[in-house]
């Protein structure tokens, strides 16, 4: 059966990533993030003998009549969307568009499909909702609609009967052996699109485990993958990476999970097989790890197995605010993990949230104080966002602190949360702030400024400056688009800067 894959473009012409819990603009430090959900499912299809096409318009710059074109040409049985909760009125918009173009049948993945799938199919063209982790439901969806067998009998997916009543089936149980699964369908893309940041080289993501055992009330991970952590082995991770290296030519990796080092000994035994192999001086990676699961030994094995940077979800540097979030680490382990992970020779990444409960200004400020003294390589601020049934919403709910019901309003640079001791004006206020406390900072410009080794790199480092400055510092400065008919196309939007 032909199945195509799509990550759709925007009504507004905004590029936005769409992988997992990770949901934000594209044009952050110019990152172009692999949707690496949608090469899986077309790997999990194409072992069952389907003809799988991905269209990522994101990465690809594919309008809406592009799509509408790729869709009508590839003329495929099923469709399969990709959908975040900032855009996801604009894909429903965007879907019902396609409908004329195609009777096949019309699905969806993503955080948020998973959260609201009724909602979701309510006005749409979609005919179903794939829950949770997609790979086997995706399989056992299009052998059901090519043999026009039921959907009842299909685990883990919500669908819209021919009279418009929607059913939810049974929750499919999470593969426990991810070893099973085929490798990304790579092939499928054009994986020169996607580049890191600062290295300006084509990379992509490496699935290490799925599942997260923890319960901070901002976070929808164990919704998707649930709360058991579930590992790859080592052998199996390094033989994809050694497959991306010597078919697709790629040399660059993210270690894609919730937490990696959650266990030591699958962290030891990861960078021991790319050893064994010889690798460690052909590639390069990365991961996002937990401040509490860090030490020297592992930091040193990491760097000597070609490890170059680590990111951390720091969140705050207020302990009470950590344990108002249920973090589950400190302060204290956070400064350790840095100081460790910079000692070994790794760069440093840290993630921070403005805006939890209990945040006030002079909490905000004596984090950016703390941030400042971490001195990592790079951090991102982000503003609380009550994403649809994570605990956080549920309290922003009953205390009334959601201050809109939009979800295109749902980013990570807007503020939307007015708690009583932090308004989301003094939120953006204090946001802005801390980026410019953080990287405007006379050492800081100096740091980089060591790292630039030539014209070329110069140039490249002022437009990823300048386009992060415009994406993520003071949103109102982002574009506010209005759009008349979308079908011409992003080129059509109006944009208006502050």
């Amino acid at each position: 059966m032909k199945v195509m894959i799509v990550n759709p473009p925007t009504c507004t012409g905004m590029k936005y990533i769409r992988e997992g819990r990770c949901e934000q603009r594209l044009n952050s430090f110019q990152y172009v993030m692999v949707p690496i959900s949608l090469p899986m499912i077309g790997g999990a299809l194409e072992a069952k003998k389907h003809d799988v096409k991905i269209l990522d318009c994101i990465a690809n710059d594919i309008d809406i009549k592009g799509l509408k074109k790729g869709i009508a040409e590839f003329n495929p049985g099923l469709v399969l969307f990709n959908m975040s909760t900032a855009t996801s009125a604009s894909d429903v918009e965007v879907i019902n568009m396609m409908r004329p173009v195609s009777k096949a049948h019309f699905t969806v993945i993503g955080n948020h499909a998973t959260s609201l799938p009724e909602e979701v199919l309510t006005d749409s063209a979609l005919d179903s909702v794939i829950r949770r982790e997609p790979e086997l439901t995706a399989q056992d969806l299009v052998d059901a609609v090519e043999h026009e067998r039921p959907l009842e009998d299909v685990l883990g997916i919500t669908f819209k009967s021919k009279v418009g009543a929607i059913t939810s089936n049974e929750d499919r149980p999470f593969n426990e052996n991810l070893d099973d699964l085929p490798f990304a369908a790579r092939h499928l893309l054009d994986n020169a699109k996607y580049t890191l940041p600062v290295i300006n080289e084509p990379y992509t993501l490496i699935i290490t485990s799925r599942g997260c055992p923890y319960s901070c009330i901002y976070c929808t991970a164990y919704q998707y993958y649930g709360k058991k952590v579930r590992l790859r082995s080592a052998e199996n991770v390094v033989d994809e990476m050694q497959e991306c290296l010597e078919k697709h030519s790629l040399r660059n990796f993210t270690m894609w999970s919730d937490t990696f080092n959650q266990n030591r000994k699958f962290v030891m035994e990861v960078c021991a097989e790319i050893k064994k192999r010889g690798l460690e001086k052909k590639i390069r990676w990365m991961a996002n790890s937990r401040v509490d699961h860090v030490d020297p030994e592992v930091l040193k094995e990491m760097r000597s197995s070609g490890c170059i940077g680590v990111s951390y979800g720091v969140e705050s540097g207020v302990e009470e605010i950590l344990k108002n979030m249920k973090k589950g680490a400190t302060a204290e382990q956070a400064r350790i993990a840095v100081k460790q992970t910079k000692e070994a020779g790794i760069e440093v990444l840290t993630h921070i949230i403005f805006g939890l409960p209990g945040e006030t200004m002079e909490t905000i400020k004596e984090t950016i104080k703390y941030v400042k003294e971490l001195d990592p390589d790079y951090a991102q601020f982000y503003c609380a966002i009550p994403f649809p049934k994570t605990e956080l919403e549920e309290m922003g709910k009953k205390n009334g602190w959601i201050t809109t019901e939009d979800y295109a309003k749902y980013e990570l640079n807007q503020p939307i949360l007015h708690l009583p001791t932090l308004s989301i004006e003094d939120l953006q206020k204090a946001r802005d702030m801390a980026y410019r406390q953080f990287y405007l900072r006379p050492s800081y410009v100096f740091k980089r400024l060591k790292k630039i080794k030539n014209f070329k790199d110069l140039l490249i480092n002022y437009r990823q400056a300048k386009d992060f400055i415009s994406s993520w510092i003071s949103p109102n400065s982002t574009e506010k688009t209005a759009v008349s008919k979308v079908e011409n196309g992003p080129e059509q939007a109006i944009s208006v800067a502050r």
